[in-house]
């Protein structure tokens, strides 16, 4: 397997904890200012551009993740080295050990906000980012907690509480079963290659299965992110390759193709992503030839709790905001409340770094724990 050069490393970094800060700073954005007001001037196109690019951060966080799960497991697989059991031991530590904490920090918070706060006036308030239909659907149940617990959110229900970025995670973890799964009916034996068939279809059957009255475009969406996920596994494959730079401007130019295709031919959502997706291999791609020493310290320190900070945003700015009677109705853009804004992001930073020291920084040493228990033999 190959090894990602220092510069990469850290470059990745960078774009992970830029994309995790955009996407806070997006949803924040969208719960804290009245954007209906029609606000001009250039402190508005300031907080308006900063606060654009949640949906985009998440397309990069897909590609990143293809090239840094997905590409290895192609490589493993390719070279009879994968190891099945590890790696859902590596995904599943990597996922509950943030996911379950932050799924019971959202009770927690929901619950102060709805019955200490002003989370109802809030919640009416704050149409259409929390739908009308959407509390009719029971998101605070016990039954949605144990699907989102296992990732079945957006299949068969919903977010939990009010952690609508929770939506995500359903990808990534079936992206995490898919691709070895679909890759296995290649590569492995005649009783392996019929299991990872199975499995396959399974997967493909729950993203077909997605599609609900309130959310019909659901399975394309798993589909086609699908896709972007994969070029950034591919990427993977071909980062050694004598031709990376011309991989990489070849990505440049499609990428920047297909945004002018679709701007002037069809706006349609998902062109945008997979001309950002394209743009995102671009930049992982040339990555190993940039410099980036100097950001090294940094981009460990914000990247290192990114993860924590996407998990747990939602419901904590959603909660701060209930006990701020300021708050009840969106705020108009003025420098007084882009200052609270700001104060409003280092908070949610702050417990989001909180939420990291007590959980995913020890990742690494819960991962040892549950393989040395479920690997070491069993005195009878």
């Amino acid at each position: 397997m190959q090894r990602i050069p220092s510069n990469t490393s850290i470059w990745l970094n960078v774009m992970r904890a830029l994309s995790a800060q955009a996407v806070v700073i997006g949803h924040a954005n969208y719960l804290f200012f009245d954007h209906a007001a029609g606000t001009t001037g250039a402190l508005a196109w300031l907080v308006n551009m900063c606060g654009s690019g949640a949906h985009k951060a998440v397309i990069m966080f897909f590609v990143m993740s293809g090239f840094l799960i997905g590409g290895p497991v192609i490589e493993a697989m390719r070279s009879q080295r994968f190891d099945s059991f590890k790696y859902f031991i590596d995904r599943l530590t990597r996922l509950w050990i943030v996911i379950l904490p932050a799924l019971l920090m959202t009770a927690l918070l929901d619950g102060l906000a709805f019955k200490y706060g002003g989370g109802d006036a809030l919640l009416s308030s704050r149409a259409p980012f929390f739908p009308e239909w959407w509390s009719s659907l029971e998101p605070d149940s016990i039954k949605t907690f144990v699907l989102n617990a296992f990732f079945l959110q957006m299949i068969i229900g919903f977010q939990y509480g009010t952690n609508l970025s929770l939506w995500s995670i359903s990808n990534e973890f079936w992206y995490y079963i898919l691709l070895p799964a679909g890759f296995g009916i290649f590569v492995f034996k005649k009783n392996a290659r019929i299991l990872c068939l199975l499995l396959s279809l399974f997967v493909v059957f729950l993203f077909i299965y997605s599609a609900k009255p309130n959310d019909e475009g659901r399975p394309l969406a798993y589909f086609m992110m699908f896709v972007i996920w994969m070029i950034g596994a591919a990427a993977y494959c071909f980062y050694e390759s004598i031709w990376r730079r011309f991989f990489a401007a070849f990505f440049l130019v499609v990428g920047v193709f297909m945004f002018i295709l679709f701007k002037r031919i069809y706006p349609d959502a998902l062109g945008y992503d997979f001309a950002l997706g394209f743009f995102t291999v671009f930049l992982v791609l040339i990555s190993m030839d940039i410099s980036a020493n100097y950001l090294k310290k940094l981009s460990d320190f914000f990247s290192g709790y990114s993860f924590s900070l996407y998990a747990l945003h939602l419901p904590l700015t959603f909660c701060i905001m209930s006990f701020d009677p300021q708050l009840a109705a969106p705020q108009p853009i003025r420098y007084d409340t882009v200052l609270r804004f700001m104060l409003y992001l280092l908070a949610i930073n702050g417990a989001s770094i909180l939420l990291w020291a007590l959980t995913e920084r020890h990742t690494a040493t819960v991962r040892r724990f549950v393989f040395a228990k479920l690997t070491s033999p069993r005195v009878a």
